[in-house]
């Protein structure tokens, strides 16, 4: 189900079981976790694949293996706030996602998340090549971080 409210969606939160968030990319999905007390996010992994069965299919196996309580989904607008086509994309995936779980999902406004993990991981010394291999995870920690500080100051 799509919770279009954060304090709505931190109602599904349970302790011990972490949330997980999604940067959505047609190549890539990036992966990120929260720690089981939702007080920290780890990026976590990367799915390649442009078969979105296949996607989906993983990330409800990374959700079922790590017994996870809730969803965020980065959700791409433009600068304006307007919908662009990746946020198209993303809405149609995340209604996709919504029928093959019960679990809360929560789309989380990700502007310049993506600039922001590709500047971490450039100052952290990564060439271009890791950068592309670690932005998407890092972007979906960021994205699972900024949901997690908004719902502390509920």
């Amino acid at each position: 189900m799509i919770i279009s409210s954060l304090q709505e969606f931190c109602n599904f939160f349970e302790l011990n079981k972490p949330l997980i968030a999604i940067d959505y990319g047609n190549k890539k999905i990036g992966l990120a976790i929260s720690s089981p007390d939702h007080i920290i996010a780890m990026p976590h992994s990367i799915i390649t694949s442009y078969k979105e069965q296949e996607k989906l299919n993983k990330i409800i196996d990374f959700i079922i293996k790590n017994n996870v309580c809730a969803i965020v989904v980065g959700l791409p607008v433009n600068m304006n706030g307007t919908n662009s086509e990746q946020t198209k994309l993303v809405i149609n995936f995340v209604d996709k996602l919504a029928k093959k779980t019960n679990l809360p999902i929560y789309l989380q406004d990700e502007r310049l998340t993506s600039k922001a993990a590709d500047s971490l991981l450039r100052n952290m010394g990564f060439n271009r090549k890791q950068r592309n291999e670690r932005d998407d995870m890092a972007a979906a920690s960021m994205i699972l971080e900024t949901t997690l500080e908004s719902a502390r100051k509920l």
